[in-house]
């Protein structure tokens, strides 16, 4: 995946998505599953290969031999028409979470509420350290001041 960033806000924001046929090869499992071949740019060294950048020094390259590319036009367009685009161009599904990825959804959660309240039971406890600490300091002052005063 590239991402290519611009200053030029005038510029398309487009996303490409490129299909290639799978089809069963030697590689594959023993199960006969469809793998994808390689490409050009992925059999490149990693030092060669395109990268994201914030200048757009890799543009999206084109098509190779097989290959299908779906364009979205991203440009000041709500995320939602985005993800409908994509769903409708690509015939793509989207995946609900497993009962036991809500539950772990559902812990994670109840976790960030227990860090609220533990983080408010602290901060309370630390301000009232800190209060105690100014008091003690000011009575410490005032103690050293009649002292010198009764001197």
């Amino acid at each position: 995946m590239l991402v290519n960033r611009t200053a030029d806000q005038s510029a398309a924001a487009k996303m490409s998505i490129y299909f290639r046929q799978a089809s069963l090869s030697s590689s594959s499992s023993s199960s006969g599953t469809p793998s994808a071949p390689a490409s050009k740019l992925s059999s490149l060294p990693l030092a060669q290969q395109p990268r994201s950048s914030i200048e757009n020094e890799h543009p999206a390259p084109a098509p190779e031999e097989g290959e299908r590319v779906v364009t979205i036009d991203m440009k000041n367009v709500h995320s939602d028409a985005i993800l409908a685009e994509f769903l409708a161009k690509t015939g793509a599904a989207p995946v609900h979470p497993t009962p036991a990825e809500l539950a772990e959804m559902r812990q994670v959660e109840e976790r960030a509420e227990r860090a609220a309240v533990d983080r408010a039971i602290r901060k309370k406890y630390l301000d009232d350290v800190r209060r105690e600490e100014r008091m003690l300091a000011v009575a410490r002052q005032e103690a050293e001041a009649i002292k010198m005063a009764n001197q």
